[in-house]
């Protein structure tokens, strides 16, 4: 793991550009603190920051083929690196490492771009193939990976860097949050791909690779994944389930430092930590969260218990409101793109116990919700398009009734929530006339369709992936997680798993329709206890009231004459004194995206209480 930077050139790299893709990569220290490294040639670098998992003395990138014509900087893992090396071995490739990210260069020398079929795991790198003057960039399939790319204004330079504030540095100032990024963040909580948050930033879309050549830096992403094609025996859906994820585990857990896992009391995580200790008896470590008080949604004496029964360490970190207040600056600074998922916390303050104790990779069961019909509402959105594709009327809720909401007509997903509605309409209300005339109408539904053309599990999986777990869930666990300098690992989206059960899907399985994520449930009824796969789904359910009325209270006068108002996204009187009237939620990701613009778009130091006001500074 990893964190990567360089740029391309039409031009002769100057010193100035070298000079400052080294002060991109010393901003991603965090992310890497074991070793750095980078590449040059006369018009492209690759630079890195290393966090070693892997091969600790030997898998130092960049890394080489046997000619030294072919250059790779990765951020990830690849988990079937064993596998493939075998493979290549065998046709005739010389290794000089145990590297998993190695691997990658000799598959690209053996298949090309088609490599990217062949990696089992999760990744972002730069390839400069030295034979064809060829810059790669790839992100992996579900994109738990970042990668963000800045294109000069005169169209000579392509940068790239696995977080924003690292790749910010070379933007032109000054650094602006476009008025759609504002809209999106205060609708969803978070800014959907492919929009960031910045003017004049883009993102590799997940599932797509980037062909770059000093003469042609205009090239646009091509697709790589396509899971419409993809068909899997439906016959046997729970063995097939319990044998991929079991293989996921084992791989997950290989590593040549200490591995820990985020366990609550749910199905996800445990399940999680049931296979992996099974396949590494004594050296699994579990951390989990509690609230102090110990309220009825702390799940410590669950997951304790698990652990005590799989034979495993366990940690417990007690999140206290008072230091979520306090130490919300510290958190924004960690939060490269602005998330308003509460659940920051719990990913933040696990991760950071985990590295104090010596663990760099920690596993979560993020995921099985996403993938396997977890949400009850993204089931609702199933059953409700199935009878509207059948040409039948959609039933309404006696209290959709009662508040006279009409039912809908056509095939939708978010469309039907008032939450999000009101988050539109809301955001819109306190911006200037122009940045609101800026605005295409229904700019967050236009973002977010659903896609028609695709089968509706397709569809429905497809924006779910795109939507919340690509720009909410994965973005978080990465910010979080990197941090503190931890590997976050993800078997529940293993991406043999997420294809075969889309294959199987695409055959005629229809898993929807079955109990509460049915198929995992199943797949996993022999390796937990049957009270663990009982439970009633829970989530992440912290003080969410008390914590965001502390960090309101605390960090609202912010909002006057700040940031937002200082580019023009809300207007001087609401912030100062108009903001009486909309729910706590609402002030809650306005206060989180003023701290965000102060911190990663002026680059002001936030301390604990209200910081003081001070001038315009750069990044």
């Amino acid at each position: 793991m990893c964190g990567i930077s360089g740029l391309i050139s039409s031009d002769i790299l100057s010193a100035d550009d070298i000079a400052a893709v080294r002060a991109i990569n010393a901003r991603l220290l965090h992310r890497g603190p074991d070793s750095d490294g980078d590449f040059q040639t006369d018009h492209a670098m690759l630079a890195m920051r290393r966090l070693s998992i892997i091969d600790l003395a030997g898998g130092r990138q960049p890394l080489f083929n046997e000619d030294g014509d072919v250059a790779i900087v990765c951020n990830g893992e690849i988990y079937n690196h064993d596998t493939l090396r075998d493979e290549l071995k065998s046709l005739g490739h010389r290794f000089s490492s145990m590297s998993d990210v190695e691997t990658i260069v000799h598959a690209y020398e053996e298949w090309g771009n088609e490599c990217l079929a062949r990696l089992r795991g999760m990744f972002a790198f730069a390839l400069w193939d030295g034979r064809s003057n060829k810059l790669l960039l790839a992100r992996d399939r579900l994109g738990e990976k970042p990668l963000f790319l800045h294109r000069s204004p005169d169209g000579s330079h392509l940068w790239f860097a696995s977080e924003l504030a690292a790749v910010s540095h070379v933007m032109p100032p000054p650094l602006r949050l476009s008025p759609e990024a504002f809209n999106l963040f205060m609708t969803f909580q978070y800014v959907p791909e492919p929009v960031t948050p910045l003017i004049g930033l883009e993102q590799l879309p997940a599932g797509h690779y980037l062909e770059l050549t000093p003469a042609a830096l205009d090239a646009r992403p091509v697709s790589y994944w396509n899971l419409l094609d993809i068909r899997e025996d439906p016959s046997e859906p729970v063995r097939t389930t319990e044998e991929i994820l079991d293989d996921a585990c084992r791989l997950m857990g290989t590593a040549d430092v200490p591995v820990a896992v985020a366990l609550s009391g749910g199905i996800d995580s445990s399940l999680v930590a049931a296979l992996t200790a099974k396949h590494f008896p004594g050296q699994i470590h579990a951390f989990t969260i509690g609230y102090e008080g110990r309220p009825e949604s702390d799940e410590r004496n669950f997951a304790q218990t698990l652990a005590h029964e799989l034979g495993i360490g366990f940690t417990e970190v007690e999140l206290r409101s008072a230091d979520v207040v306090d130490r919300f600056p510290q958190l924004i600074s960690a939060m490269d793109t602005p998330i308003g998922d509460i659940a920051a916390f719990g990913y933040y303050s696990v991760a950071e116990a985990a590295r104090a104790a010596g663990y760099p990779v920690l596993l979560s069961g993020l995921g099985g919700d996403e993938f396997f019909w977890g949400y009850e509402w993204v089931r609702e959105a199933m059953t409700r398009n199935e009878t509207l594709q059948a040409g039948k009327p959609v039933r309404q809720s006696w209290w959709d009734r009662l508040l006279g909401r009409e039912a809908p007509t056509t095939l939708e997903f978010f469309g039907v929530h008032p939450d999000l509605r009101n988050g539109d309409a809301n955001s819109r209300r306190i911006m200037p006339e122009a940045a609101r005339q800026a605005l295409p109408h229904d700019l967050w539904l236009s973002e977010t369709p659903l896609d028609t053309s695709l089968p509706l599990h397709l569809a429905t999986a497809e924006l779910l992936n795109r939507t919340w777990l690509r720009s909410n869930c994965l973005a978080l666990i990465d910010r979080m997680t990197m941090a503190h300098s931890v590997e976050g690992r993800l078997p529940l989206l293993d991406v043999q798993l997420v294809e075969r059960v889309t294959g199987m899907r695409n055959s005629g399985l229809a898993d929807w329709h079955q109990p509460h994520k049915h198929l995992l449930v199943e797949a996993l009824r022999d390796a937990l206890p049957a009270d663990v796969l009982s439970r009633k789904k829970q989530g992440f359910t912290p003080p969410i009231g008390k914590w965001m009325s502390g960090i309101v209270q605390r960090y609202l006068p912010l909002l006057a004459d700040g940031s937002l108002v200082r580019q023009g996204l809300i207007r001087p009187e609401v912030a100062d004194g108009g903001l009486g009237g909309y729910d706590q939620f609402f002030l809650y990701k306005l206060v989180l995206l003023e701290c965000w613009s102060r911190r990663h778009i002026e680059g002001e130091e936030l301390t604990v209480g209200v910081p003081s006001k001070r001038e315009h500074v750069r990044v």
